[in-house]
């Protein structure tokens, strides 16, 4: 009797727990959007790709890829690399890359996740660049710092140019990525040259390389229209469902597509949004997962897979690491101006930022992460990452 009694009172229980969970199931689809309160998103019109674009392509699809180890690690160590001269590894690629960045800006393509149309790899444009910082060190080695400088700002702008003609989140990346290794080791390169002529060229070049505002945003909302195509359609894309996961028919019975898609275009309006505000506005990026899927059993889990999957995280906080790069390029520009300072006072360095306006500098640099000046304090440059940049005049050749 004892056992039947518990064991009705088990069932009870379960049953009270299933009631609940279907009626908080119930709340939650009944809160949930349509595709009729979200109207589609304004994706940006796909541009065709350059002239300039297809030519790097083709240097892209010559570079020596079993070097690019080497290549990479000799940029690693700090000061100049005790392997510069394995650039010419890659010499034939290195110089066509000078040909295609004198020609139009550089438009990329489209990348689709779900496309199935073969796309060529990006990978082999880290190492060109990475080559063309190091001919830069060979150059410097050789006693031509001018052409060492040259050759580091060239691949600062190939970022520049990869980053401004972008039409996917990856090729940004990629432009970012190289912007900041060709910044690091400009940086190294002006800590050793003496001459104010290669200082001044860096001060001229640097402001004009800086990635214009509104790529990414453009590249961003490609990316939503991407993800959404697939939602549209989980089981369609070998991508899009998970390897041992639901059957297609699993699929269309725990998957609201209107209810994600919706969502989905929610959530990317709310990115878009924040992406739209100044660096220093801008505060936490919106979360990638909507508000409103389910908490409970396994209703819509296709669909939250797929967001995890697929979701904008990566992608905002892409955008918002734009800052980094941002705020390399501003130090960079006033530890630059310093020196010239410097080099024109008799080694003396300027008691404060202002000191510099506008012999030297139109204006001060901002801090991109608050908007402020930055300043020179006790011959340094503190920054809000709490990164302290020293103030010094490069070595005098007699003292390498």
């Amino acid at each position: 009797m004892n056992k039947r009694m518990i064991l009705i009172g088990m069932l009870s229980v379960g049953l009270a727990a299933v009631a609940l969970m279907g009626m908080h199931q119930f709340r939650q689809v009944a809160s949930w959007p349509s595709l009729d309160e979200e109207p589609p998103l304004a994706v940006p019109q796909a541009a065709s790709p350059t002239d300039s674009w297809l030519a790097l392509e083709a240097v892209m699809s010559a570079v020596p890829m079993e070097h690019r180890d080497r290549i990479r690690d000799a940029l690693e160590e700090e000061g100049m690399p005790a392997e510069r001269g394995i650039w010419v590894l890659a010499a034939d690629q290195v110089e066509a890359l000078s040909n295609v960045m004198e020609s139009s800006s550089i438009v990329s393509p489209t990348r689709s996740l779900a496309s199935e149309e073969p796309q060529p790899s990006l990978i082999p444009l880290l190492p060109l660049a990475q080559a063309q910082i190091l001919r830069g060190w060979d150059s410097y080695d050789g006693g031509e710092p001018i052409e060492a400088a040259e050759d580091m700002l060239l691949a600062d702008r190939l970022g520049q140019q990869l980053v401004n003609g972008s039409q996917s989140l990856l090729m940004s990346v990629i432009g970012h990525s190289i912007q900041t290794e060709a910044l690091a080791e400009l940086q190294e390169l002006l800590s050793l040259v003496h001459e104010p002529s290669v200082h001044a060229l860096a001060a001229e070049r640097l402001p004009l390389q800086a990635p214009q505002e509104g790529s990414l945003r453009a590249a961003l909302l490609r990316e939503c229209a991407n993800i959404e195509a697939l939602l549209l359609a989980p089981d369609q894309s070998a991508l899009a469902v998970l390897s041992g996961g639901p059957s297609e028919r699993l699929v269309g019975m725990l998957y609201d597509v209107d209810a994600t898609v919706a969502q989905h275009r929610r959530v990317c309006r709310a990115a878009d949004a924040w992406a739209a505000l100044l660096p220093v506005e801008r505060g936490q990026p919106p979360t990638s997962i909507p508000e409103g899927l389910s908490e409970v059993v396994t209703y819509n889990i296709t669909g939250v897979k797929l967001l995890q999957m697929l979701s904008m995280d990566g992608s905002l906080n892409m955008v918002d690491g734009e800052r980094e790069g941002q705020l390399r390029r501003e130090v960079l520009r006033l530890l630059t101006a310093a020196r010239l300072h410097g080099f024109a006072h008799s080694g003396q360095l300027p008691a404060g930022a202002d000191a510099l306006v506008p012999e030297y500098l139109p204006t001060v640099p901002l801090d991109p992460f608050t908007g402020a000046a930055l300043e020179i304090a006790s011959g340094q440059i503190e920054t809000s990452q709490g990164e302290a940049v020293w103030v010094t005049l490069p070595s005098a050749p007699g003292d390498l």
